[in-house]
């Protein structure tokens, strides 16, 4: 979530956030260093028999 961005009037951002984090399986959000691991990972030769893949980082929420 961007911290500068604009909620709604009358919504609790605690609360958002609270709901938004128990529909993920894995029960947080995500990191940039969760994203930067999988790039590390296609950029080095464990990868280079992978061809054409889709890898979802997402904590789980496209399983739900």
């Amino acid at each position: 979530m961007q911290k500068d961005m604009p909620m709604p009037s009358g919504v609790d951002m605690q609360k958002f956030l609270k709901a938004f984090t128990e529909r993920i399986p894995m029960g947080r959000l995500g990191t940039p260093d969760d994203i930067g691991k999988v790039a590390l990972f296609l950029a080095s030769d464990m990868s280079s028999y992978m061809t054409g893949s889709q890898i979802v980082v997402d904590g789980g929420v496209l399983l739900k």
